[in-house]
């Protein structure tokens, strides 16, 4: 057993897990459940580097390229997939693995080899890139994946905007390891760094590192992921769409013909081509999907229809399978999509969202004597909220409602189903969830007055069809 991974709160392991730094000797475990949560112990520095970046960013005047709304959104977004992934899947993609793994191996990798490590580096990256492509290029998993890049500000925090529909697709691209004999305590935690390493790169405060140490910057640049590399895979500039699949390396991006470089002379505009601009946790993983099936119906043959889930997103009849480059909008100078909310509501919006989110993490931390059904009564918990809060961020009347059913709701479920612990969390939170119902009148009337402006602004369906 390894046994040199130190406490969660050690600062040097902590750093070094965020840049994939570890020794192969800290990467080296027998057995699955050996394998530390990497997540939290790379935690502590990268809210530190999330905050740092936030600090950039205003002192700097780039206010718009990290707002509150959309922090406050990718977390929410996060904690659901996390909370899906713990509360009802419980491991079942890496439990596949290691049934393959156990059964149909071709070869028996040592789990403490330095040749085992640089095959799990190397080989993780590689299915991740095939993955990642095969995401953008099949409309059926960019349903899934777009979630991650619908955002309009680039920074830290676009990092927990993770995808709870994409499940069902990645696993299956890993397998493949597992047939080779990797073993899964290995392809664990290598599939953990690779994951941890990403967060360093989805930022705006990062120049190309070639400008700032010339010679060993051009070297990292040419082999790592970087900022800058991975700024041009969120961008939706005509030259970056579909470049830079990479996650830790770059390199199986050069053999395959889908790298880009930032280009100094072009201001990067993020977001998807056809950006709808969704504010709600929930939306932003299930419209694409209305669209996938909006745009399936719009198909007159069955063949059509069948290539309209499997071949590239922007496909269309009599298209190339990735569709038409010059079909592709020139998104240059387009303003992002602004959100102006008093300060009060902002408050309120961040402290409930909050309090909804750290229902994961307490119920992780007694997952396993919660019982089958808590963490699930946890996540519809979360669910609802979610909805409910992002229809106040929309200004839909129906987030009012459900805010109101959401708080006294939890009142309920506090007797009956106790999503906390200690006797002191549920105190704690039961009167901030008093506090907010209190105020609930105030935010039901601001949220009905922007339902009501809204449906003003917006044009009739004949007024729309003239347009067109």
């Amino acid at each position: 057993m390894n046994s040199s991974a130190p406490g969660t709160y050690s600062w040097s392991y902590s750093i070094r897990a965020n840049f994939y730094a570890l020794t192969p000797a800290e990467t080296y475990y027998e057995n699955v459940w050996q394998v530390p949560n990497m997540v939290a112990k790379a935690l502590p520095v990268m809210i530190l580097m999330s905050v740092i970046e936030a600090v950039i960013l205003k002192l700097t005047n780039r206010n718009d390229n990290w707002r509150l709304h959309i922090a406050v959104l990718n977390y929410s977004s996060g904690g659901l997939s996390e909370a899906l992934n713990n509360f009802v899947f419980r491991g079942a993609e890496l439990s596949l693995y290691i049934w393959v793994y156990d059964n149909w191996r071709l070869s028996c990798l040592a789990w403490d080899s330095l040749y085992t490590y640089f095959l799990a580096l190397l080989g993780v990256e590689f299915c991740f890139y095939w993955w990642h492509r095969a995401s953008h290029e099949t409309a059926l998993m960019w349903a899934a994946h777009s979630t991650h890049h619908s955002s309009e500000d680039f920074n830290m925090t676009v990092t927990a905007r993770t995808s709870w529909t994409m499940r069902p697709f990645k696993w299956v691209f890993f397998l493949p390891l597992a047939f080779l004999g990797l073993p899964p305590p290995i392809f664990l935690i290598h599939q953990h760094l690779s994951y941890i390493y990403a967060g360093w790169t989805h930022n705006e405060t990062v120049p190309k590192l070639s400008k700032v140490i010339p010679g060993l910057g051009h070297a990292i640049e040419f082999v790592f992921q970087t900022p800058s590399h991975h700024r041009v895979h969120h961008g939706a500039n005509k030259y970056c769409i579909d470049k830079n699949y990479g996650q830790t390396f770059i390199i199986f991006d050069r053999l395959f013909g889908t790298f880009a470089e930032e280009r100094e002379d072009e201001p990067l505009v993020y977001g998807t081509l056809g950006q709808v601009e969704h504010n709600s946790a929930i939306m932003i993983h299930v419209s694409p999907w209305v669209e996938l099936w909006q745009k399936t119906r719009s198909m007159t043959t069955f063949g059509d229809k069948v290539r309209a889930l499997f071949y590239g997103p922007g496909w269309a009849p009599g298209k190339p399978r990735l569709g038409d480059p010059a079909d592709v909008p020139d998104v240059r100078g387009r303003k992002k999509v602004q959100l102006h909310l008093p300060a009060w509501f902002s408050v309120y919006m961040l402290a409930n969202s909050a309090l909804v989110f750290f229902c994961y993490p307490e119920m992780m931390g007694r997952i396993k004597d919660a019982g089958p059904w808590l963490p699930l009564v946890t996540l519809a918990y979360m669910f609802l909220s979610f909805t409910a809060l992002g229809g106040l961020y929309d200004g839909r009347r129906y987030g009012a409602v459900l805010e109101l059913l959401r708080l006294l709701l939890f009142f309920g479920l506090s007797y009956w189903h106790p999503m906390f612990g200690s006797a002191t969390a549920v105190r704690r939170v039961s009167w901030m969830n008093l506090l907010s119902l209190l105020i609930w009148p105030v935010v039901a009337i601001l949220t009905f007055r922007r339902a009501e402006k809204s449906s003003k602004t917006e044009p009739q369906p004949g007024e729309a069809a003239k347009r067109k």
